[in-house]
């Protein structure tokens, strides 16, 4: 039995409000870059580093794109701080999904939403992007990191 869809802009709309409100995880927060997009395709996100190695006392500025096939497809991310972490582009900063896991099984666990119902909780959200990633940061933490305050040149 087919489960219906929420509407890409509601979902959008309901991550808004709990970004806005800062009803999210307190290590992270997110928001519309631009509050007149009413597309709300562009989003800024800000990471705290995760204590205990080099990320600690760090904030880090990623970006996030919501293109129309979103909540399907995973949004696209790109850090603006630099960092030093594998699977992050040293060019422009951007994700790649294939390192992170709730990125790389988007598709997998959307299709599986679209056939049962939806938990309490959605599992993707850019709150749990953000959240995966910071998880992902706590795994690499002693990497040596560039100056704290560098961004990649695309964000200066």
């Amino acid at each position: 039995m087919a489960v219906a869809q929420v509407p890409r802009n509601f979902k959008l709309l309901a991550e808004l409000e709990k970004g806005e409100k800062g009803m999210g995880a307190g290590a992270c927060s997110y928001g519309l870059e631009d509050p007149e997009d009413i597309l709300m395709t562009h989003w800024t996100g800000t990471i705290w580093g995760p204590p205990h190695g080099n990320h600690e006392n760090r904030i880090y500025e990623l970006k996030m794109e919501c293109g129309p096939n979103y909540p399907k497809e995973p949004p696209v991310i790109h850090f603006v701080s630099q960092i030093n972490l594998p699977g992050v582009s040293q060019t422009d900063g951007r994700v790649d999904p294939n390192y992170v896991g709730i990125l790389r099984d988007w598709t997998r666990i959307s299709a599986e939403l679209s056939r049962n119902p939806r938990p309490k909780e959605d599992p993707l959200s850019l709150e749990a992007a953000l959240i995966a990633i910071r998880k992902y940061m706590e795994e690499h933490k002693k990497l040596p990191q560039p100056p704290e305050g560098s961004k990649y040149p695309m964000y200066k």
